[in-house]
């Protein structure tokens, strides 16, 4: 029997709880790390997401989708503007085809990811989760706003204008550190007609959390379900990940790892 006697001292028990239920995602977060989140990365000292973005041999624009572990709105809206300010120069520039880069995006808030990628994906109810009772939920994002079902469950403030909805050919870039909301990211992506996903079979951590705020303004983050693509797949089994339409063979030379990744990318945007 435990004999805590403050809040404080539950957390090791509650920690233990979550390990047993060998879910490899369900997660606690102490009040002091709460605050850190919540703060956001500029009151915290930390260096904010690099969005990176250029053109590579002038036709094919290339932009990353950096992980983002933040419960703060500003840092959100900051990353969403920054991105949609960066695809829409890309635009302007008449690419011939678009690279996403989701490699060593290892997650983080799914909000500000989903809404920032929107202008790629082709339709709705093309990710979601898949609970124990065998029920669907899909995500969605229109007019700022991120939905949960039929529930609009968060709005941002958007600075720039939403990009022109992509029909080019699209190559999203994954590898095995690509996990949690970067693998929702990569599932909604699953099975659209201008989409290739190139690389490796990413982290396996494919299910959906669901925060819980305690009484001491702690949070309690529960594995509610698995992820779940447009044709219903569900992605179940942990550390399997979601498997890339063109492989990319590991090498311990990263360069020219990289060099394959955008050789690939290239030879598929130029056969569309």
């Amino acid at each position: 029997m435990s004999k805590a006697k403050t809040i404080k001292e539950t957390y090791p028990i509650i920690k233990n709880a979550l390990s047993s239920l060998n879910d490899s995602h369900s997660n606690f977060y102490p009040e002091d790390v709460v605050k850190a989140y919540t703060l956001g990365y500029k009151a915290t000292g930390q260096e904010f997401p690099v969005i990176r973005s250029e053109m590579l041999e002038y036709k094919y624009a290339y932009i990353s989708l950096p992980d983002i572990g933040s419960f703060n709105k500003d840092d959100w809206n900051l990353y969403i503007n920054t991105f949609y300010a960066k695809v829409n120069d890309l635009q302007k520039r008449k690419p011939k085809g678009w690279i996403i880069d989701l490699r060593e995006n290892f997650g983080g808030m799914l909000y500000p990811m989903y809404a920032a990628i929107a202008p790629f994906l082709d339709d709705k109810n093309i990710v979601g989760t898949k609970d124990a009772e065998g029920k669907i939920e899909y995500y969605n994002y229109k007019d700022a706003k991120f939905y949960e079902g039929s529930t609009a469950t968060q709005m941002f403030q958007l600075i720039h204008k939403e990009p022109k909805s992509v029909k080019r050919p699209v190559a999203v870039l994954v590898d095995k550190v690509t996990g949690s909301s970067g693998e929702f990211i990569t599932a909604a992506f699953v099975s659209q007609k201008n989409v290739k996903i190139i690389g490796t079979n990413t982290q396996g951590l494919t299910s959906g959390n669901q925060e819980y705020k305690l009484s001491d303004g702690s949070y309690l983050v529960l594995t509610t379900g698995n992820i779940v693509d447009r044709t219903g797949k569900e992605y179940a089994k942990i550390g399997e990940g979601i498997p890339p339409d063109i492989i990319i063979e590991k090498s311990t030379d990263k360069v020219k790892t990289n060099e394959n990744y955008l050789k690939e990318a290239f030879k598929y945007i130029d056969g569309k």
